[in-house]
């Protein structure tokens, strides 16, 4: 028969065992990402565009309100942008960005309109 300090010993590790699974499971659950990098390729028909990130290259996918918007973008501009992390190898898509070097009149994009 187990005795009182084995099943507190027990009780306690369980209890860990469940918080640290929780705390896994908040972190992956998180779907935004942000990335500042140069625009390596721009192919706005396709509407998506190249960064470079930690991890290599990426392509970002857009939504149709941003395609018009891509090909005010020049390769080599500087932009900040927000994405939503997909499942299944499918592209990031964009949410909004900020462009800190472009000649482009579209400096502030929230993923609908842009602000100069």
């Amino acid at each position: 028969m187990p005795t009182l300090h084995q099943m507190l010993g027990f009780l306690l590790g369980l209890c860990v065992f469940v918080q640290t699974g929780g705390q896994v499971f908040a972190e992956a659950s998180t779907t935004l990402q942000n990335f500042n990098s140069p625009i390596v390729k721009i192919e706005a028909d396709k509407g998506a565009f190249l960064i470079t990130t930690d991890s290599g290259i990426q392509w970002i996918q857009v939504e149709e309100e941003a395609k018009v918007q891509l090909k005010t973008l020049d390769v080599g501009d500087i932009i900040d942008i927000v994405v939503e992390v997909r499942p299944d190898n499918a592209p990031p898509l964009l949410k909004s960005w900020k462009l800190a070097r472009s000649a482009s009149s579209c400096k502030v994009f929230d993923g609908k309109t842009c602000r100069k």
